[in-house]
């Protein structure tokens, strides 16, 4: 007697020795339990069979439950760890078929990395969320069905998780095109300073626990230039602090950038001082300019 049937396509030997082993438990009870593979056109689809003999119906219905639990936790692997790929791989060649391979590649990677972070943007869509999910309807599924194509469940049973995979891959396109413009953003900064003459031979900026920072000149001065009194304005304020910082470092034309940072909050500002000055920037983790203003809060006017 048939109790299941999966459609699947490639790799299946994995899938198969999986759902061998798990019946090992209802075949060390006497239950005699085969899988046989038939192939319909590009699909294979495996078949749970058991012998009938005097098989009562509560141990039918307990084996039929049994296979079926089986089979929906390995399906949800499949999906999860080999098919999810795939989908958002489609995503991005169907939706964004303008960018080239490259460009899809580096979208699905940053569409990877969005699935794998659970405490950001989808946090409510994480791997357990997922996982819960499709577990649950592939189990309602079949509950009503003893055949399943697994093609045609994940294309017309799943179409709220391949909706929310296509709003991953949306944002993984913001995110690449945001990458796009910092970078041509950042040669055009760099080519300002490369024409620009030096002004000074030295600056240092001091960035704090909580990402405010000061600029300096070399005897630990405050360097009183006009792009720079928007500084000792707090967070909140609706400006970029960043983008006036590399303002004024570059009308200031410094021939070296000393940045002083230890807290995380400093490390993307830091970044953006060091792909500007390319070649220019030393950095400093602690020394005795700087560790006051590290240690404490300062407004920028001492």
């Amino acid at each position: 007697m048939k109790i299941l049937s999966l459609g699947l396509t490639g790799a299946f030997d994995e899938f198969r020795s999986k759902l061998q082993q798990d019946c090992c438990a209802l075949v060390q009870e006497g239950f005699r339990i085969a899988i046989d593979e038939t192939n319909r056109g590009s699909y294979t689809f495996l078949g749970c069979n058991i012998a009938e003999g005097e098989l009562s119906f509560r141990n039918y219905e307990r084996i039929k439950n049994s296979l079926k639990d089986y089979a929906s936790q390995l399906l949800v692997d499949v999906i999860l760890n080999n098919e999810e790929k795939e989908l958002l791989r489609k995503i991005v060649s169907n939706n964004y078929h303008f960018f080239n391979e490259e460009e899809c590649n580096i979208i699905l990677s940053n569409a990877l990395k969005l699935l794998s972070d659970n405490s950001g943007l989808f946090g409510d869509f994480s791997y357990q969320e997922r996982r819960t999910y499709i577990l649950n309807r592939i189990q309602e599924y079949l509950t009503n069905h003893h055949e399943m194509v697994l093609d045609g469940f994940v294309a017309f049973r799943l179409k709220d998780y391949r909706g929310k995979l296509a709003e991953v891959v949306d944002k993984a396109v913001d995110e690449y095109m945001m990458d796009v413009e910092y970078k041509e953003f950042i040669q055009i900064l760099r080519y300002f300073v490369e024409i620009q003459e030096v002004q000074v031979e030295e600056v240092h900026v001091i960035i704090d626990s909580e990402g405010q920072f000061i600029i300096r000149d070399s005897a630990g001065k405050v360097i009183n230039h006009q792009y720079l009194e928007a500084f000792i304005m707090k967070k909140g304020e609706e400006i970029s602090f960043e983008d006036m910082l590399i303002s004024a470092l570059i009308t200031l034309a410094p021939h070296y950038v000393m940045v002083h940072y230890r807290a995380a909050s400093g490390e993307q500002l830091a970044a953006t001082i060091k792909s500007v000055f390319e070649g220019r920037v030393i950095f400093c983790h602690g020394c005795e300019l700087c560790q006051d203003y590290l240690t404490g809060q300062f407004d920028g006017r001492n």
